[in-house]
C-alpha cells in the first residue's frame, strides 16, 4: 500500500551498503560518491515536471504572488534553506517563503509530530494568507506525509495552484496536487535516511527553481548575481566586483557607479553600458518592470 512506509523505494535496504559499519573510510566514500551518481540521472528524468513548475513559479511571481515551500524534517529545512539563500543570491525580498511543520525555529526544539497533522498543513497556509496569486510546493521524501497532503489538498479547493516534489513514484502527494516532480535514486546507503539521495535530489531541484526563476525574471545578467544586498562590506565589495565584470570598468569606477546608485548595481551597469544618467538609467528600469535583460 502507498501509504505503507516500508513498501516504499525510499525505504528499501541497499544492498551495496550492508557492510558499511566494515568498511574503511576510503571504502565508505567511495561507495556513498557511486551512489550519488544516481540523483543526476532521477533529476534529469524528471526535468519536464521540473520545468513545467517552473514556468508556474514564474507566472506566480508576475502577478504579484509567492511561492511558497511546504514541508516537514528535513524536506522542510531544505526548502527554508532555498528561501532564505534566494534572499542573498537575488536580493528576494518574501518572493520565496518556507513554511515548516512545528513552526520551526530551532532544528532541536521542532516539533517531531508536527508532520503527523494534515489539518495544521491548512491551517498554516491560511496563517500565512495563501491565495490563488501564490504557488504551493509541497516537500516530502516519501509522498506520504500527511502535513503536506494536508496542505496541498487544501490548495486544490481553494483553487491555489500547487506541485508536490516526492521520491517515489504514485505517491498520494501526486493525487492532491497539479503535478508532482518525483525523481527517484533509489535505496539510500542507511536505509530510510532521506537526507542522503532523496535530499540531494530535492536540493538539485529547488536550486533550479529558485535559480532559474529569477534568471527568468531579470534578477542575472549574463550569468552574474545583479540583485545581492549590499548589507555588509563582503556584500559592497562583492557587487563592486560584479560591475566590473558586468561592465569591463575599473574597480574605482565601479564603486563611484555604486555609491551614486546607494549600491543598486542595475541602474549602476545601465549608467555605464549605455552613458545615461541615473535618473534615466532608473526610467529605463521603471519600463522593464526591473528586468535589466530587456535593456542590455
Amino acid at each position: 500500500m502507498r501509504d505503507n512506509l516500508m513498501t516504499l523505494t525510499s525505504e528499501e535496504r541497499n544492498p551495496a551498503s550492508m557492510n558499511l559499519p566494515h568498511m574503511s573510510v576510503a571504502e565508505s566514500t567511495a561507495l556513498m560518491n557511486q551512489e550519488d551518481e544516481a540523483c543526476t540521472k532521477a533529476v534529469r528524468e524528471v526535468l519536464p515536471e521540473v520545468n513545467e513548475t517552473i514556468e508556474q513559479c514564474i507566472a506566480a511571481l508576475r502577478r504579484g504572488g509567492r511561492i511558497i515551500f511546504t514541508g516537514a524534517a528535513h524536506s522542510g529545512y531544505l526548502g527554508m534553506l532555498d528561501a532564505y539563500e534566494a534572499n542573498a543570491t537575488f536580493g528576494t525580498h518574501g518572493e520565496f517563503v518556507s513554511i515548516v511543520a512545528g513552526n520551526f525555529t530551532d532544528i532541536m526544539k521542532t516539533d517531531g509530530g508536527a508532520e503527523d497533522s494534515a489539518e495544521n498543513g491548512a491551517l498554516d497556509l491560511q496563517a500565512r494568507e495563501v491565495t490563488a496569486k501564490d504557488f504551493v510546493i509541497g516537500i516530502s521524501s516519501s509522498g506520504r506525509t500527511p502535513y503536506v497532503i494536508g496542505a496541498l489538498s487544501w490548495c486544490q479547493k481553494q483553487g491555489i495552484p500547487c506541485a508536490g516534489l516526492v521520491n517515489n513514484k504514485h505517491s498520494l502527494v501526486s493525487e492532491v496536487c497539479d503535478r508532482v516532480m518525483a525523481p527517484t535514486p533509489g535505496p539510500e546507503v542507511i536505509t530510510g535516511s532521506t537526507r542522503l539521495k532523496a535530499g540531494t535530489c530535492q536540493k538539485m531541484i529547488l536550486n533550479m527553481i529558485t535559480t532559474v526563476t529569477m534568471a527568468q525574471l531579470g534578477n542575472v545578467y549574463e550569468n552574474l548575481m545583479i540583485n545581492v544586498p549590499p548589507v555588509s562590506d563582503k556584500m559592497r565589495a562583492r557587487l563592486a566586483y560584479i560591475l566590473t565584470q558586468a561592465a569591463g570598468c575599473t574597480l574605482e569606477t565601479a564603486q563611484a557607479r555604486l555609491t551614486e546608485c546607494n549600491y543598486q548595481i542595475k541602474p549602476a551597469l545601465i549608467m555605464e553600458l549605455k552613458h545615461v544618467s541615473r535618473c534615466e538609467a532608473e526610467a529605463l528600469l521603471s519600463d522593464a518592470d526591473g528586468n535589466l535583460n530587456q535593456i542590455l
